[in-house]
């Protein structure tokens, strides 16, 4: 399916959102969020197991796109908080999707390209990648969640560091402070999410939503609560049939089909 710089490929139960504005970093219109948040609402509810953001022509996305910003003239400043809502509900959505999310970052992911990729569970880079939170070389402050997820993802000294000083983050000191799950060549890193996503497609739709759910809400909340809220959810899966298959296939030294249910 296409869209004005968007490309979604369906592979299998994997949903690929393919960004193809290479001459520009696949900076994004505000036509790609709206195409994206479509398709990431109807994720959730249409048996699709993964999502995977992708940019093609060596970059990962340099965020909003600013020359289109600038064409709008001071008819921008009518839709300011139209368009934040836009960029914001992305973030939203992928944060809350019952279902794994994983960016797949080759070359630059700047600005809210950068925010976009953290709000994915996980991350899998090129050696040629980086991270940039550039919004205050031009007045502005991180607004895809950056200011939440950095200091949880890198720390606080680092995110401070990035966001005060618009300093780009390397994929190689980006892996050694934890933010990514792979680092691979660029002609392997497309593979290497294809192979990851695949793993995440096959696996127990159940216990992977409630991982998901669990890991981000423990971020802001007291043990106590967060150990009750796990040991709910472990009842949940373990009277599911897919725990059941999953013990049948252990014991049987088979591959488990896990149904989500």
């Amino acid at each position: 399916m296409m869209h004005e710089g968007l490309r979604i490929e369906e592979r299998g139960r994997v949903c690929w959102l393919i960004f193809e504005r290479a001459a520009r970093k696949n900076a994004l219109l505000p036509s790609m969020l709206d195409a994206i948040a479509t398709r990431l609402e109807a994720a959730a509810q249409d048996g699709t197991r993964v999502v995977v953001l992708y940019g093609e022509g060596g970059a990962f996305s340099a965020g909003a796109d600013l020359r289109w910003a600038a064409e709008q003239g001071a008819e921008l400043y009518t839709q300011l908080e139209q368009l934040l809502e836009k960029y914001q509900r992305i973030i939203r959505l992928l944060v809350e999707l019952p279902i794994p999310t994983v960016a797949v970052v080759d070359g630059v992911a700047y600005g809210f390209g950068c925010d976009l990729a953290l709000a994915c569970d996980l991350r899998v880079a090129s050696d040629r990648a980086y991270f940039q939170e550039g919004f205050v070389r031009i007045g502005l402050i991180p607004d895809g969640g950056g200011t939440w997820m950095l200091p949880r993802l890198v720390g606080l000294s680092k995110a401070l560091e990035m966001t005060m000083l618009g300093e780009r983050l390397s994929a190689e000191e980006a892996k050694q402070l934890g933010l990514l799950a792979r680092v691979v060549s660029a002609e392997c890193v497309e593979g290497e999410a294809q192979e990851i996503a695949g793993r995440l497609a096959n696996g127990p739709p159940l216990a992977l939503a409630q991982i998901k759910r669990l890991t981000r809400a423990a971020l802001s909340k007291p043990f106590d609560e967060a150990f009750r809220d796990e040991g709910a959810a472990q009842l949940a899966c373990l009277r599911s049939r897919d725990c059941i298959e999953g013990m049948m296939a252990f014991f049987q030294k088979r591959t488990p089909v896990f149904e989500g249910t």
